[in-house]
């Protein structure tokens, strides 16, 4: 008489560790694929947002320009611009595109390295600046308006 060899057990534990395998793969695999989805969507939607402030930014230094219509004019104007986009700081330069009339309003974030430009035509000259993101003054005296920090 010979004696069975009961394998039963082996199976069962075989079986759970290739389950809890399988398990850790797909878990890990659903959280690579969603850490690069939301990396994107974070970039979307500091892009978006640097590009409405630019737009309101660029609005105001224009409309500052027809406020501003004499030589002798003095014009503060304050625009209360969000101190924090996509959950970081932001930067706000304003450049002269050849002395054409035409300017650039350029956004830089260093959370996610987005940068947005919008372009805008002043009739009067703008001074090329760079100033901190958040509520800036819109300041025209002596011939040129200028984007400063807000005080």
């Amino acid at each position: 008489m010979t004696l069975r060899v009961d394998r039963r057990g082996s199976s069962t534990t075989l079986g759970y560790v290739l389950s809890l395998g399988i398990a850790a793969i797909l878990i890990s695999g659903l959280i690579v694929a969603g850490g690069g989805l939301m990396e994107s969507q974070r970039d979307q939607s500091a892009r978006t947002e640097l590009q409405v402030v630019g737009q309101t930014l660029a609005e105001e230094v224009a409309s500052a320009g027809r406020l501003a219509d004499c030589p002798s004019c003095e014009l503060r104007l304050r625009v209360d611009l969000p101190t924090r986009i996509a959950g970081g700081a932001y930067l706000i330069e304003v450049t002269d595109a050849a002395g054409t009339g035409i300017y650039r309003v350029v956004l830089n974030t260093s959370v996610t390295d987005v940068t947005a430009s919008v372009r805008f035509r002043s009739r009067l000259p703008v001074d090329e600046t760079s100033v901190a993101g958040g509520p800036v003054v819109i300041v025209y005296d002596s011939g040129t308006l200028e984007v400063r920090d807000a005080e």
